[in-house]
């Protein structure tokens, strides 16, 4: 896998479920499944939880942020698409 990839938007974020479905600026598209990360939320990701921000993602600099100055890598958001995909297969 290529690195220095980068989110174009966020076509939709679920609170519910903790997923995100996102577009990459090559034209990818995918949802990926934050519950592991949020589910069970520990430092900035509680902040995030307990305030009711999941849903307020933005994409900051081709990442996925948060108000409270939470990031995750686009590619490591990439990598766990590319998993989830090969399960379904």
């Amino acid at each position: 896998m290529k690195l220095g990839n980068k989110i174009e938007k966020i076509i939709s974020a679920d609170a519910e479920s903790f997923r995100i479905k996102i577009k990459y600026t090559d034209g990818q598209k995918g949802e990926v499944d934050l519950s592991f990360l949020f589910s069970k939320p520990k430092n900035l990701a509680v902040e995030i939880v307990k305030g009711q921000l999941f849903e307020r993602c933005y994409v900051e600099s081709g990442a996925l942020a948060w108000p409270n100055g939470f990031e995750l890598c686009p590619d490591a958001l990439r990598m766990i698409l590319k998993i989830n995909k090969g399960k379904a297969a």
